[in-house]
């Protein structure tokens, strides 16, 4: 577990080698400082832990804007003290009343907005756009704006002007020189619904930020998968051009103090140039003691430090982050986050909105269908001797669209139960009942690579259908995507030989235990069980061994096959970090 063996000892000045960690401070948190020995106490506690190198003093949340003269008296004595200091904004009227957000409608609101950016560009030559930039206003003054617009198209035009001509504009005719960034929250597929603009905005934000908290995945309102901390964060990396900032974490809903810390280690996987943890308040807990005195105490701070220091030590010897291409057009949603459960599969994602036409595998989930030449795009792929496998919700989606010319498949309204799993050579069975749509395809001109049997029929979870120079596959996803953790080992293992081909490197296992790759022959396997594990690592060719690199442990290969196989057990909610040698 993550907090074996945490020591609390005092942390040296001089940062992390290989990223930065900033603390953000609410509006709350900002109007208590004051009292700078209030302040004080809590940054001496949050130095024994976490190596942090800045402070972002939020301005603005909830209808609270801060005291000038608290904000420059906070921000000269952390200066002082080396901590470089920049501003935060969060563009919330209510957060407790379900986020109310602005209505960017109103001109008042807007007048608001304005007096905010004001403000704050004044204090800052940094400003951080928290990730309530969005809106869920449906008031008469916007039903009557939107005219005939959708809501998606009404509310992205209405913040894209915002953003340029409200918030970005202000801030530079205050101050010319000032950064803005922008944070994203952890909900992608759905910012186009609120206004959020991933296509325009990271081209006149100077930075973007990543949300990337993704709390318990089981009893939370999102559900959101523990692979998305990392893959959230490539995608926006990926969407602005290398102007990802940075990931933030906070430690809510988390269920178990393991999710916090597998949530800022997953963010680091991705190699971000900074950490932000969330918030001051939430970081620094107080306890009256008997003797009247005050303890200053937190059950995740020292679990932050502890992450942090063992990522610093192998990050530097991690080469850029390597994946399957999963093209999702901008503003586009479709079998919704279905990219984190395959990720949790072992099968290491990299989510991209522009269309990896270089890539000999690509995979094209529901989402896809935004792009109105998909179809073509397929096409082009396979005809260049490139792989290109397909979800059975995008095969629905372009069903009657143009699909047909590859392959005359069809996607039933018809569903089926089923536990047991064959490649014609062995089967294998679930522990538990799989619900799957049935497709249905001309016999040999189509093959099924995996069936799934029931009751004296068999259905395609992966079938094959050749065009051009090469194959589409078509991978049947469950009703429940969560079950697809619920498919044999040996089954998964079926999928990453065909998905994963091209990677250098896989596992064989069952689900939630997560591959990481990079391109100089390193690699990360991370255990979300709650059990102890045995993994098999397969390298393509041969491999004399592994070392793993916070142990330095050496682990020695099996070669056969043209390949070489290595043996090790993993604890749960842990991770290990791999160098082929």
């Amino acid at each position: 577990m993550l907090l074996v063996n945490i020591q609390s000892s005092l942390i040296l000045a001089g940062g992390y080698k290989n990223f930065n960690v900033a603390i953000y401070c609410r509006v709350y948190e900002v109007q208590k400082m004051s009292d700078l020995n209030w302040l004080e106490k809590r940054i001496e506690y949050l130095e024994q832990h976490v190596k942090f190198d800045k402070l972002y003093l939020e301005t603005y949340r909830d209808m609270i804007l801060a005291d000038r003269e608290t904000i420059i008296k906070a921000k000269n004595f952390l200066e002082k003290k080396g901590i470089s200091v920049s501003g935060g904004i969060t563009l919330v009227m209510q957060e407790a009343n379900r986020f109310k957000t602005f209505c960017y409608s109103n001109q008042e609101h807007l007048q608001k907005i304005k007096e905010i950016v004001e403000f704050t560009a004044g204090l800052f030559d940094e400003i951080m756009l928290d990730d309530f930039f969005f809106t869920s206003c449906k008031c008469e003054l916007c039903i009557k704006s939107k005219g005939n617009k959708s809501w998606t198209d009404y509310r992205l035009d209405l913040l894209k002007d915002v953003a340029e001509n409200v918030i970005i504009k202000t801030a530079r005719e205050i101050s010319p020189d000032v950064k803005m960034i922008i944070k994203y929250p952890n909900w992608y597929e759905h910012y186009q619904f609120l206004g959020y603009n991933l296509e325009y905005e990271p081209k006149i934000f100077d930075m973007i930020y990543t949300g990337t908290e993704t709390r318990d995945p089981e009893y939370t309102h999102q559900h959101l998968q523990p692979y998305q901390s990392y893959s959230i964060m490539r995608y926006l990396e990926n969407a602005s051009g290398g102007k990802n900032a940075g990931g933030w974490i906070d430690p809510f809903a988390r269920g178990y103090l393991d999710r916090y810390g597998e949530q800022i280690s997953l963010t680091l996987f991705s190699k971000p140039k900074e950490v932000t943890l969330f918030s001051l308040q939430f970081l620094v807990e107080e306890m009256d003691k008997n003797d009247g005195t005050m303890e200053y105490l937190s059950n995740v701070t020292p679990l932050a430090g502890y992450v942090l220091s063992k990522a610093d030590n192998f990050m530097d010897r991690l080469g850029k982050p390597l994946g399957i291409p999963a093209y999702k057009p901008y503003h586009s949603s479709g079998e919704d986050f279905l990219h984190n459960y395959i990720g949790m599969l072992g099968i290491p994602v990299d989510i991209t909105p522009e269309f990896p036409y270089e890539s000999n595998m690509i995979l094209l989930t529901e989402s896809a269908k935004y792009d109105n030449d998909i179809i073509q795009k397929i096409k082009t792929q396979l005809l260049d001797g490139k792989n290109v496998i397909i979800t059975s919700g995008l095969l629905k989606a372009l069903q009657g669209k143009g699909i047909e010319e590859i392959a005359e498949l069809r996607y039933t309204d018809k569903k089926v139960l089923v536990h047991r799993f064959s490649d014609f050579r062995t089967i294998h069975e679930s522990e538990k009942d799989i619900l799957i749509p049935q497709i249905i395809y001309p016999t040999n001109d189509c093959w099924e690579i995996i069936t799934a049997y029931s009751e004296g029929n068999g259905y395609p979870l992966l079938l094959m259908a050749g065009y051009g120079k090469c194959i589409m596959y078509v991978l049947t996803i469950p009703d429940n995507f969560g079950d697809l953790y619920n498919l044999p080992a040996d089954v998964i293992n079926m999928l990453k030989n065909v998905i994963m081909r091209d990677i250098y490197v896989s596992t064989e296992s069952k689900s939630k235990i997560s591959l990481f790759v990079y391109d100089n022959n390193t690699f990360i396997i991370h255990s979300f069980l709650p059990h102890r594990e045995t993994v098999k690592v397969v390298i393509k060719g041969k491999a004399d061994k592994l070392k793993e690199l916070n142990s330095n442990r050496i682990l020695e290969g099996v070669h056969c096959d043209n390949k070489t196989e290595f043996r090790f057990n993993i604890n749960p909610h842990s991770y290990q970090v791999f160098k082929i040698e």
